[in-house]
């Protein structure tokens, strides 16, 4: 498994709010996970 590094990023408003609607519909399990798939 590839090492993690840790990386803080700003969100707009609206990403944020885009990011907390996919965790609390039970789509991802973090925000974390969010992030991850929007980058693949």
């Amino acid at each position: 498994m590839a090492a993690k590094h840790h990386r803080h990023v700003a969100l707009t408003e609206a990403l944020t709010k885009f990011v907390d609607t996919q965790v609390a519909e039970g789509r991802y399990a973090s925000a974390s996970e969010v992030v991850r798939a929007g980058l693949r």
